[in-house]
């Protein structure tokens, strides 16, 4: 009796280091799983962030772009503005000088007649 006592213990023994090497892989599986889980969503999360960046300078320069343009639009209109003045500024120079010039004439003529 004592020695099937004996064997039963053994087995019992050798059962439960059987189960807890079983339990210890499943367990290490599973913190692999998590593990594997982690670094992947840490990737997921740093190329999140480095699109993130990119887009921000994307949209960045196309407000750079947009604004440019403003400005460019602005300075052609300004040069547009100072050469029509230029034009304005000839034109009445000439309506002034035809003025003068018709004024001189009339003078001209009441001098010879008298």
């Amino acid at each position: 009796a004592f020695g099937r006592w004996g064997e039963n213990v053994a087995e019992l023994v050798r059962i439960r280091g059987v189960s807890e090497r079983v339990l210890r892989r499943m367990q290490n599986a599973a913190f692999a799983k998590a593990a594997a889980l982690f670094v992947l969503w840490r990737d997921n999360v740093s190329e999140s962030r480095r699109m993130v960046s990119v887009l921000s300078k994307i949209a960045s320069r196309m407000r750079n772009m947009e604004l440019a343009g403003s400005f460019l639009r602005w300075r052609g209109n300004v040069s547009e503005s100072r050469r029509m003045a230029g034009v304005m500024t000839k034109i009445a120079l000439r309506m002034k000088h035809a003025e003068l010039s018709g004024a001189l004439q009339r003078w001209r003529e009441n001098a010879a007649e008298w």
